[in-house]
């Protein structure tokens, strides 16, 4: 804009007519370039996907059945200490378009990568993510930026915030871990009538009957929803969790010992709830869905609070891992040893927890 305005000062205080044909070409190049920088940033769209996991050498992924890693809700299950090839690109409507770069942070890391052509079909690079930690993996502080083929003019605008991927917490089979008397409180005498115990409540399908409809939740809920009952010798486990761990690490056993019941469990063919003081439980639904469960403790104890958040679930059997002696944790235990559910406990570190129960104690190294 100032050549243009020296060149037409230039051509007025001199009579030179070409200055002003000269001027008048800067004008229409800027307006062009200046155009097509707003053509182009408005076409251009930041794409991030999780293309595939890398396995660690201890993944829990190379020894699920292929089944269930099918079953899976994500294309790529992420466990921890897993990589994660991440796709990076642009998106356009129509037209080749570019320059255009985009820079932001995927879990806490910085990315940026820059391109000067923007094909019909997408520009994309893969960003692989090493020695992931338990969790979501957030995309945060997206900037695209574009601009024209000279670079007079350049535009950046934000991306909103997005989750890429969740990483599972890693786990195996505690089974062999166990020590004789604790299998033998797990493995408590059924009791009389289980097959008819209240397991929980879920929304209400068509063909259910009206006598289990549960009137005062559907009415909390705003919609139907009937009782559910375990059926008669199903293995149930209610595993509850340290509410508020001290530290990221103490979070991070607790999820693996908790994942590592519920797998024992759901092999068995059993049904597995989570919970904890002051934090949303899994539904019933989801008692036989290793993702599910998995998924709530990748996010454990970032959990929200819910409606069900203070009613400990019912099980025939009852795991507490805990950090501290978290006295309504405790009492949910004890309440669930007089109804007649085998209980034992994981102690993570050196708290004093007053349960009488098999008590185990570990550290914060994962394998045990």
């Amino acid at each position: 804009m100032a050549l243009w305005l020296v060149l037409e000062w230039y051509g007025a205080a001199s009579e030179v007519p070409w200055l002003f044909l000269l001027a008048a070409w800067m004008l229409a190049l800027m307006l062009a370039t200046f155009s097509y920088s707003a053509w182009n940033r408005a076409g251009l769209r930041l794409h991030l996907e999780a293309r595939e996991s890398r396995s660690a050498a201890d993944s829990p992924a190379d020894a699920l059945p292929e089944n269930l890693l099918r079953s899976a809700p994500w294309s790529a299950p992420v466990f921890e200490g897993d990589g994660l090839a991440l796709e990076v690109g642009l998106t356009t409507t129509g037209a080749p378009r570019g320059p255009a770069w985009v820079t932001g942070l995927v879990g806490g890391r910085p990315i940026t990568f820059g391109t000067g052509v923007v094909p019909r079909d997408g520009w994309r690079r893969l960003e692989v993510l090493h020695k992931l930690r338990r969790g979501p993996i957030g995309a945060t502080g997206w900037q695209l930026g574009a601009s024209d083929p000279l670079g007079f003019f350049n535009s950046v605008r934000s991306c909103p915030d997005v989750e890429v991927a969740v990483v599972l917490p890693t786990f195996t089979s505690l089974a062999p871990a166990r020590q004789p008397r604790e299998l033998e409180a797990s493995v408590a005498a059924p009791r009389a009538g289980s097959g008819n115990e209240l397991f929980g409540i879920r929304e209400y399908r068509p063909g259910d009957s009206l006598r289990r409809i549960h009137w005062r939740s559907s009415a909390r809920h705003g919609e139907l929803v009937v009782r559910e009952y375990e059926p008669p010798g199903m293995r149930t486990l209610a595993i509850l969790v340290d509410p508020s761990p001290r530290s990221v690490e103490v979070a991070d056993q607790v999820a693996r010992l908790a994942a590592s019941e519920a797998w024992d469990c759901i092999r068995e063919g059993g049904r597995v709830s989570l919970w904890a003081p002051g934090l949303e439980p899994t539904e019933p639904a989801q008692g036989r869905d290793l993702w599910a469960l998995l998924e709530w403790l990748a996010r454990y104890p970032a959990v929200p609070s819910g409606d069900l958040a203070d009613a400990s679930p019912r099980a025939g059997e009852v795991v507490m891992v805990t950090a501290t002696a978290n006295r309504t944790l405790i009492d949910a235990v004890e309440l669930a040893k007089q109804r007649g559910a085998g209980v034992r406990a994981w102690v993570v570190g050196d708290a004093e927890v007053d349960l009488d129960a098999p008590v185990r104690r570990v550290g914060i190294a994962w394998p045990l």
